[in-house]
């Protein structure tokens, strides 16, 4: 860590006698442009569980002060964040942003397509029964004459931040009310059947988005976070993202599924061949020095 800015310059801020010196990180800006521009020799490395930079510098360069190499490479700026995390520190991370793993994996940051988990395909007659909504979600697999033979799932990552937006009309059970932002549920016997996001709440209305499965009259709705309880006398839906016929093409994805993703894709890496080490080197210090 100690090499990470040891190439950069130093610059003064203030404008008194005891000026502040700091480091100047907007020079790496133009030794990026030089990187891309000029050196395409890259070859590909998945992160390891206890893979740090230092060390990956030391085994594919021989030299553990060439982590600063590692982290330009791939345009890491935030050592700590933009790194892989292994699954305790990607636990600490989202239990510190999200105040628990609980609430992570139960509330629905968006809804996103499901084409990847959905290998299923259909025949041309079953295709033409479709909605039109439903038919922009198949693409056509043509036989050897050109004909269509079948349909398969479209390859097309199709994102809404909600799927539905309700109001409902509660009353709530002792004095203890919803809160914004808070995970709501309805359950039958211990079985969640509907959960949404709350949006706003008071004593005689919740307003929700994101909603899992359905939400009702029939059973009390309650606060994952407050412990909030209210019977619900009316759900009236104020708006649709997703129309009803095409909901099965959608999935919620969590927060935690969400970060899950984000930290999955930094396991892939690329390192500069080490032919050009050395004149990556010099060329970083005359740009340093310049």
């Amino acid at each position: 860590m100690d090499n990470f800015f040891k190439h950069y310059p130093l610059v003064q801020y203030g404008n008194t006698v005891s000026n502040t010196v700091a480091v100047n990180i907007l020079a790496k800006i133009a030794f990026q442009k030089t990187i891309q521009q000029n050196f395409e020799v890259f070859h590909p490395y998945t992160i390891q569980e206890g893979d740090r930079a230092d060390t990956i510098a030391y085994l594919y360069y021989g030299d553990s002060g060439y982590d600063w190499l590692v982290y330009y490479s791939n345009n890491i700026v935030d050592p700590y964040y933009d790194w892989y995390m292994d699954g305790n520190s990607l636990n600490r991370f989202i239990t510190d942003k999200y105040q628990s793993l609980t609430d992570a994996r139960r509330k629905i940051k968006f809804f996103r397509s499901n084409y990847i988990a959905d290998d299923s395909m259909i025949s041309p007659t079953a295709y033409n029964a479709l909605s039109a909504n439903q038919k922009r979600f198949w693409t056509p697999i043509n036989g050897n004459n050109n004909n269509i033979i079948r349909y398969e799932r479209k390859k097309e990552e199709i994102i809404f931040q909600t799927n539905k937006t309700q109001q409902l009309n509660v009353s709530l059970v002792g004095n203890t009310s919803f809160t914004a932002d808070e995970y709501v549920f309805q359950q039958n016997a211990g079985v969640t059947v509907g959960s949404a996001t709350v949006n706003f709440s008071n004593s005689t209305v919740c307003i929700v988005s994101n909603v899992i499965g359905t939400l009702s009259t029939t059973y009390n709705l309650k606060g994952g976070d407050s412990a909030a309880n209210a019977t619900v006398s009316a759900v009236n839906t104020l708006s649709t993202s997703i129309s009803s016929d095409i909901q099965s093409y959608f999935e919620g994805v969590s927060f935690f599924d969400y970060e899950n993703e984000l930290n999955e894709k930094k396991k892939n890496i690329r390192l500069i061949d080490l032919a050009y080490v050395q004149s990556i080197e010099q060329e970083f210090k005359s740009l340093m020095s310049s």
